[in-house]
């Protein structure tokens, strides 16, 4: 059971790490309006940082694309690849 949830134990049975110690905290969302762009939080600085990208109002044809995003510091940029249609969507951010 604990290898299925990722756990360790530590020598004297004393759980090290369980399935809720990674979580994250969220502290922000951005929609991209279907461009280029980024935004600064102090937040990012407080841990790793992690993204989920939600595509809205995916188009019927394949031809959409979903930003690529990147953190330095205390800025999240997102960017869109050249070919393809840009497609808004929603940026979550969180750190653990």
């Amino acid at each position: 059971m604990a290898g299925e949830w990722g756990m360790r134990v530590k020598r004297n049975g004393v759980t090290e790490i369980d399935p809720f110690t990674n979580m994250g905290r969220i502290i922000g969302r951005v929609s991209t309006n279907g461009a280029n762009g980024s935004v600064t939080d102090d937040g990012l600085l407080s841990g790793a940082v992690e993204w989920q990208i939600t595509i809205i109002n995916v188009p019927p044809s394949s031809g959409f694309a979903a930003p690529s995003v990147s953190v330095s510091g205390n800025v999240l940029t997102w960017t869109y690849q050249t070919a393809g249609t840009w497609i808004p969507c929603i940026i979550t951010y969180w750190v653990r």
